[in-house]
């Protein structure tokens, strides 16, 4: 299965900058994409007099979900505003995937590239490697506590680093580091050089025992 992770990494941080937003965790209530009308269940409810079961059809569509074609030109993404913020969020991102992906099916190789692009909308690679670079441990307390990621999600993101690194750069990365530039430096000015090469040869030593 090929993935183009580099392609992916650039459609989110296109994404991202696009919201002109200057800090992390990004808020719930920000999160848009042209062409896309995100709503609540509880709102489209209110709207339509539909009931939330019916709209999530018995309760089986539960976080987020997709509908296409329902007007010209306009994609709906329906989420549950009384889950967790967290896992709301990655699902907004996750079904904008679907849409900038371009996917026409469901599929595992469609699931994984949705995934991607909400991890790195969430918390941009090229954001958490200035991090690092600036002496900083990256771990999931980070990813929770600074990107609002969920446990699971933050899990998810450091076992990534550790198999793949910072390795998908993209013609992006010097943008998304502008737009973030005065968040960062507030929440992480410089510790230590001598920590980032230290942290990226560990990183490669224990990438190599895996081969």
């Amino acid at each position: 299965m090929h993935i183009d992770w580099v392609g992916i990494t650039s459609l989110a941080y296109i994404a991202l900058l696009a919201l002109s937003l200057k800090e992390f965790p990004i808020p719930t209530n920000k999160i848009q994409c042209k062409g896309v009308k995100i709503i609540s269940y509880q709102k489209y409810a209110k709207i339509t007099g539909a009931s939330e079961e019916d709209i999530t059809l018995g309760h089986e569509l539960e976080d987020a979900f997709l509908l296409k074609g329902l007007r010209p030109n306009l994609d709906l993404i329906f989420y549950d505003k009384k889950r967790n913020a967290a896992r709301v969020k990655h699902s907004l991102w996750h079904e904008i995937g679907h849409i900038v992906c371009d996917h026409n099916k469901h599929g595992d190789r469609e699931e994984i590239e949705a995934h991607f692009f909400a991890s790195q909308a969430n918390a941009p690679n090229i954001v958490i490697k200035n991090i690092a670079q600036r002496g900083y441990n990256i771990d999931v307390n980070l990813f929770t506590e600074y990107f609002g990621l969920s446990e699971e999600a933050a899990y998810k993101k450091t076992s990534y680093l550790s198999k793949h690194g910072f390795e998908h750069t993209n013609d992006y990365d010097d943008a998304v580091l502008e737009q973030f530039s005065e968040y960062i430096n507030a929440k992480y000015p410089v510790k230590s050089k001598h920590f980032y090469d230290d942290y990226f040869d560990n990183l490669e030593r224990e990438r190599e025992t895996w081969y």
